[in-house]
């Protein structure tokens, strides 16, 4: 920790630690840690951590440019967006179109046109004439003994608008033209016929609008999620046939034979359904990767009160990367009070390093730090949210409800995001609304709840709530969108997950509550889909100070933020951290819709017009516009 002008009083967790520079160590707790830094006059700069798991956090407030700032208001779009009904069950599989939205976007190739000629005037061959004018290749779409007409593709690099003009002035030319661009007129919302998500018992499915997410792509079985719980149960016919490998690590010892991996608990089989469920098959539940593999890693004891340790989590981590996972899928917890596992931590860190997301459940201790492995850095961390029905008994989105944060649901600075979890009020809450609902074991340990006698392994469910079927939820989309996109890094799919979700008006909600098809929508460059997109909430925005660096990724110089501060959800934020003696800079608020580093089309961003200097606060940082941006934007 330190500051400009040094001496300033810290305190952590209310007690006095000396003056600056100084450095401590809080203990591990349940609870985030508060560090203040005082300087006469001002309000303490105020930072509140979770425990760290990955090493010490520069804490830096420079008084001197203590600046606080607000964002007004987000402008710029032509959409309202309103949350659609419940629609299950209405129409076939993907015959739902809407009405194209055209506007802003391109109208001609910038690499290809049309040129025509009269052969009885041309002095060369038509390759001579073209080479001449940068075409990488051409090919002939009409020829007759007066008119021929070829279509030309430019070397890149290559103007447009020069091709047009020099192709005009080769003699025997008669016409040049550009190509047109055409669009599909909308997308296809999909509904799957399964028996659950028709009866509307899915209705986190409909929460987080994966009708209209799957119809930008489904999900691939080469996608696949990695589920390290209780196993799988091989006679589960809606979780069964998508797993593509499975083997049971307990104790050390790896076991990759036959049904190794039998789930007699339940909690796997549910969290692989929930995730990447056979989907559109006319029976059991739709999962939301719709189509993405599944992987099950049996951890867990069998017993009616299992355990798993780090140590063999760490091992299936690094099994799961061995065999191509995508998504690592971590639907469980230990208290943070015992601090981080070394292997499990640097197990997590191999998975991120080969480009492998990981996705943690935040816990179901009501704590404001988060359990591990949800805590290690670089995690997708998942929180619940839930339905408070009262107003419209039985109807997810019926008049008067709305969504909420249960108390249950860990909760914290570095928490990601939230996800439909559920808050069942005991095993005597039959509200369907209340809890999530998928596929369950067929063979669970003798003592253990079972379905009926009878019932299908399709139709054989359980109800769960907490932060595991949350995070279930977000693997199945992080899984489908990377099957849209491959080449997404886990701090991209992170970023594009955070930035696009939609605010429930919870301060424990983290970036919010995810919204799929808003995600897939950004990852697809779609700037007007049908249901519109909602403006960017307060809180997807970061602050931060920056020099342009000539491009469109601005040079941040924040030193305790480096990645730029989170604006609360009034929309405030506070810049104290910039270097002293740091050269002209401006102040900027920035929602990066589609994660990717970059200030382009679909983001929202908003600057301070004049440049601050590092000799007092930033005059004009209130009340800054963030602009919906356009193509074409220029830092400013």
């Amino acid at each position: 920790m330190d500051s400009n002008p040094q001496g300033l009083a810290i305190t952590v967790d209310g007690t006095a630690m000396g003056t600056t520079p100084g450095s401590t160590t809080p203990p591990y707790s349940r609870a985030s840690h508060t560090i203040a830094i005082a300087a006469p006059g001002v309000a303490p700069f105020v930072v509140t951590l979770a425990q760290t798991a990955n090493g010490p956090r520069t804490i830096y407030f420079n008084s001197i440019v203590d600046t606080q700032g607000k964002i007004a208001s987000i402008t710029t779009t032509p959409f309202a967006h309103a949350r659609r009904a419940m629609q299950f069950g209405r129409v076939p599989l993907g015959v739902i179109r809407s009405t194209a939205a055209l506007a802003g976007r391109a109208r001609f190739s910038d690499r290809r046109l049309v040129v025509r000629y009269d052969p009885r005037g041309v002095n060369a061959t038509f390759a001579r004439i073209e080479s001449l004018h940068g075409t990488l290749s051409a090919t002939t779409d009409r020829q007759s003994t007066t008119d021929v007409r070829r279509i030309i593709t430019l070397r890149p690099g290559v103007a447009l608008q020069t091709a047009l003009h020099d192709f005009a002035q080769e003699p025997g030319v008669t016409a040049v033209d550009r190509v047109r661009l055409r669009y599909p007129l909308a997308s296809a919302a999909v509904y799957p016929n399964d028996p659950f998500f028709v009866q509307g018992t899915q209705w986190y499915l409909n929460a987080i609008d994966t009708t209209d997410a799957w119809s930008y792509g489904l999900g691939k079985s080469s996608i696949a999620i990695a589920v390290i719980d209780t196993g799988y149960d091989p006679a589960q016919t809606e979780v069964a046939p998508g797993v593509l490998f499975s083997e049971k690590i307990v104790g050390g010892a790896i076991d990759s034979s036959a049904k190794a991996a039998a789930d007699s608990d339940g909690h796997g089989t549910f969290a692989a359904g929930v995730a990447s469920a056979q989907t559109n098959n006319g029976a059991g539940f739709a999962g939301v990767a719709y189509g993405a593999g599944l992987q099950a890693y049996k951890v867990f004891t069998d017993g009616t009160s299992p355990t798993a340790d780090s140590a063999d989590v760490a091992a299936a981590i690094r099994e799961a990367v061995a065999h191509k996972a995508s998504v690592i899928l971590l639907p469980f917890g230990g208290p943070p009070d015992a601090g981080p596992d070394p292997l499990e931590r640097d197990a997590v860190a191999f998975a991120l390093a080969n480009n492998v997301t990981v996705v943690a459940a935040a816990g179901n201790e009501g704590a404001t730090a988060l359990d591990f492995p949800a805590g290690y850095d670089g995690v997708i961390s998942v929180g619940s949210s839930a339905i408070n029905d009262t107003a419209s008994p039985g109807s997810a989105f019926g008049a008067g409800n709305f969504e909420y944060v249960p108390t249950y649901s860990n909760s914290g600075q570095t928490l990601s995001l939230v996800a439909p979890g559920g808050d069942l009020s005991g095993t005597g809450d039959t509200d369907v609304i209340h809890g999530i609902i998928n596929a369950y074991t067929t063979q669970p340990l003798a003592g253990s709840p079972a379905c009926p006698a009878g019932t299908t392994a399709a139709a054989c469910s359980v109800t769960f709530s907490g932060t595991s079927a949350a995070a279930a939820i977000v693997a199945g989309a992080s899984a489908l969108l990377l099957s849209q996109n491959p080449s997404l890094t886990p701090a991209q799919l992170g970023h594009l997950l955070t930035s696009t979700a939609d605010d429930i008006k919870d301060g424990r909600q983290g970036s919010g509550r995810l919204n799929l098809h808003a995600a897939a929508a950004a990852l697809a460059g779609d700037v007007g889909p049908i249901p519109a997109l909602p403006l960017p909430s307060f809180n997807a925005f970061i602050a931060f100070a920056y020099r342009n660096s000539g491009g469109m990724q601005p040079q941040i110089i924040d030193v305790t933020f480096p990645t730029g501060v989170h604006v609360s959800q009034d929309g405030t934020f506070r810049i104290a951290d910039i270097p002293a003696g740091a050269a002209p800079y401006k102040i900027a608020v920035w929602a990066d819709t589609n994660g990717n580093g970059v200030i382009d089309a679909g983001d929202s961003f908003g600057v301070v017009a004049a440049n601050c200097a590092a000799s007092g606060p930033c005059s004009g940082a209130t009340a800054i516009v963030a602009k919906r941006v356009a193509s074409g934007f220029v830092l400013p």
